[in-house]
């Protein structure tokens, strides 16, 4: 009974220090910015990060200085990999909130998930029976419809009383609340296999968010993420298996969007990644229901194909990029019109282009008439391309990035 009046009598005064300090991180600059990134190379690991607090990128301008992109860059630099971050994140959500901010998003195209929730239960000093059923609710979504090679890292709530800025008697209160939502943050990530709990780090002194803090902080967070990637896991879900219906919506999307107007700039980036590879041509290919429609096309004149006959169908299949080498000498391709005949195609590398929702609409392409090998750095490069023909076409959608 003591405990709900201390609770009822610091509710009205935490809220007042939140909206009424200078301190307060609620006064704090917020990124805005494209709420997908990318770190280079290739092959990537994506990312899916959900929740409130430190996900937001408070205090930065951008989510390149944030934990989004120092995670992007961290687990890249452990794996060797390309890394995709998805951020799905909102300085006031809560747990509650959780699966309705996740519900129209494909959890099978993630590779792990990463979930920071409880900073606004834990300062609205919620109780601890709610937070439980809350939390399972989310949790059970999750692992209801993510694949059981994605592992899911949740984050414990952190501490208040660090921060010197925050009433130290609210912060005591505060965090006594807390340790008792992370105890039963711990047992309900117990209970689901794919799930681990990754707790604060102990002991560290206060620092106001920013671009190095955000780097510390991502660090313990993509170890753990490092150590959990199976490189003999399933691939993320292909286009095969996810819904052609919602592709098409989404290329549809696209195509209204833009309409028929020439487009110098692609047409540069179109150009550019011909010369960087010195290929006989290059493309920016749209994969319809049953065509392949070169929307921007460097060395040839402009090619309708039957989507049967695409390489570029091939690559929105995967998560990465495809080469072919010789497709002469490959039996799935040596039978294409282009290959067989004119313009007599033999090399291929193509990388796919996302929607924003996470739709492979269509892809970046290079084509040689003589066979040639691929490297490493080569993949890196063409990914960063078709990155930036993904923003560039996706320019005009609020999450686009």
């Amino acid at each position: 009974m003591l405990s709900a009046v201390t609770h009822a009598l610091a509710r009205p005064l935490i809220r007042t220090w939140l909206t009424a300090s200078p301190h307060s991180w609620e006064r704090h600059v917020v990124a805005t910015d494209s709420p997908h990134l990318h770190a280079p190379g290739t092959d990537p690991d994506r990312v899916l990060l959900v929740g409130d607090g430190v996900a937001t990128g408070r205090g930065v301008r951008t989510h390149e200085l944030g934990l989004p992109g120092h995670l992007a860059r961290s687990l890249t630099a452990l794996t060797g990999r390309a890394t995709d971050v998805d951020i799905v994140v909102d300085g006031r959500m809560t747990v509650r909130q959780g699966p309705a901010a996740v519900a129209e998003i494909d959890l099978a195209r993630f590779d792990a998930i990463v979930l920071s929730f409880g900073a606004n239960e834990a300062l609205s000093l919620i109780d601890v029976a709610t937070w439980a059923d809350d939390l399972s609710a989310l949790l059970t979504d999750i692992a209801s419809r993510a694949p059981t090679a994605t592992t899911t890292y949740v984050l414990g709530i952190p501490s208040f009383t660090v921060n010197p800025h925050f009433p130290p008697r609210l912060g005591r209160l505060v965090d006594r609340n807390s340790a008792r939502l992370n105890d039963v943050m711990r047992r309900v990530v117990a209970s689901h296999p794919s799930m681990v709990f990754v707790p604060e780090a102990e002991g560290h002194a206060f620092e106001a968010e920013s671009a190095p803090v955000y780097a510390r902080w991502a660090a313990p967070i993509a170890l753990h993420i490092s150590d959990g990637l199976d490189p003999a896991r399933p691939a993320a879900e292909d286009t095969v298996q996810a819904d052609e219906k919602a592709r098409l919506r989404s290329l549809d999307r696209l195509e209204r969007l833009r309409g028929t107007d020439d487009d110098p700039e692609l047409d540069q980036l179109t150009d550019r990644a011909r010369q960087l590879f010195g290929t006989t041509l290059a493309a920016v290919t749209l994969i319809g229901r049953d065509t392949q429609e070169m929307r921007s096309v460097s060395g040839t004149d402009a090619l309708a194909l039957p989507r049967s006959e695409s390489f570029c169908d091939t690559t929105i299949r995967r998560t990465g990029h495809l080469v072919i080498e010789d497709a002469s000498l490959d039996s799935r391709y040596a039978d294409y019109s282009v290959v067989a005949g004119e313009p007599g195609i033999r090399f291929y590398a193509g990388y796919p282009l996302e929607a924003p929702d996470g739709q492979r609409v269509g892809a970046l392409c290079v084509m040689d008439t003589e066979a040639r090998r691929f490297s490493t750095e080569d993949a890196t490069a063409l990914r960063a391309l078709a990155l930036a023909i993904q923003r560039h076409l996706f320019r005009h959608e609020p999450d686009a990035g």
